[in-house]
C-alpha cells in the first residue's frame, strides 16, 4: 500500500489574481476570471469523481495495485471537492438574490 504525501500549496498559487480588474470590466475582468476558475473547478470535480469510481471498481474486483484504502481516500477527496463546489454555488446564488432584492434609488 502506498500513501501519497500531501504537499502544502500556498493559497496564492490556487487563486488567480483579481487585483486591478473591475467587476464587469472588459476582457480578463474579475467576472471572467471567476467564471474561468469555476469552470476549471467543475472539470476537476468531475475528474476526481471519475477517478474515484474507477479506483473503487478496480479495488472491489481485486485488481492488483489498487487497495480499498486508496479507493476510500479518492472517494473522500472527490466528496470534499464536490461539497466545496456546492458551497461556492450556494454562496454565489445567495449573493445574486441579495443583489436582485436591493432597492433601487
Amino acid at each position: 500500500m502506498s500513501v501519497h504525501e500531501v504537499s502544502a500549496v500556498p493559497l496564492s498559487n490556487m487563486l488567480p489574481t483579481l487585483s486591478g480588474t473591475g467587476v464587469g470590466g472588459g476582457k480578463g475582468g474579475a467576472w471572467e476570471t471567476f467564471s474561468g476558475m469555476l469552470a476549471q473547478q467543475i472539470k476537476e470535480t468531475d475528474r476526481l469523481q471519475k477517478e474515484s469510481k474507477d479506483l473503487t471498481e478496480r479495488a472491489l474486483l481485486g485488481n492488483a495495485g489498487v487497495s480499498l484504502h486508496e479507493a476510500q481516500v479518492a472517494s473522500s477527496e472527490a466528496e470534499l471537492h464536490l461539497r466545496l463546489l456546492l458551497q461556492v454555488r450556494n454562496k454565489a446564488l445567495e449573493v445574486y438574490h441579495e443583489i436582485i432584492t436591493m432597492p433601487t434609488a
